[in-house]
């Protein structure tokens, strides 16, 4: 019975985040978009990985020829880019960097967008593209969009204060 409490304790523990410092857990959630940031984040670097990593044999596959209209490497260095400007743009904690980072998760949304149609113009067959993408895509736009439209509000709370 002690080692079902103690699996289910770490489970609640590991579900919960509870193994990050306080500190990065406030970060991370403090708004709710930093998650989402942050996720599409990585996932663009996972994507632009195995456009770099994978050479032509990815290409090869019927599922990715639609991203033969860009360059591989492009395609990378743009992935790469504006994973690495909304990783570096979430690091600080002013309004500006809050609307720009709204701005870069609605580019996010469009990127998603775009590789959400490359896998739809590939069917068939019916792959997790074509659902996991959209969603995304719908996440990303909204979040984006809230954060701007919320970091606008507080600034404008503000100004009224004076």
């Amino acid at each position: 019975m002690k080692n079902v409490e103690l699996v289910l304790k770490l489970l609640h523990s590991l579900l919960d985040l509870r193994f990050l410092p306080d500190k990065l857990q406030k970060w991370l959630f403090y708004t709710g978009t930093r998650v989402i940031t942050v996720t599409s984040a990585l996932i663009m670097i996972g994507f632009a990985g195995v456009f770099l990593l994978g050479g032509g044999e990815v290409f090869n596959l019927k599922l990715y020829k639609g991203f033969l209209l860009l360059h591989p490497y492009t395609l990378a260095v743009l992935l790469i880019g504006v994973a690495l400007l909304q990783l570096i743009i979430a690091i600080f904690k002013s309004n500006r960097c809050s609307v720009l980072s709204g701005y870069l998760l609605i580019l996010s949304a469009l990127i998603w967008a775009v590789i959400s149609a490359t896998f739809w113009a590939s069917y068939p067959p019916l792959t997790t593209g074509m659902t996991t993408y959209p969603v995304l895509t719908v996440v990303c736009a909204l979040a984006g969009r809230n954060l701007i439209n919320y970091t606008k509000r507080v600034e404008d709370l503000k100004h009224k204060g004076r």
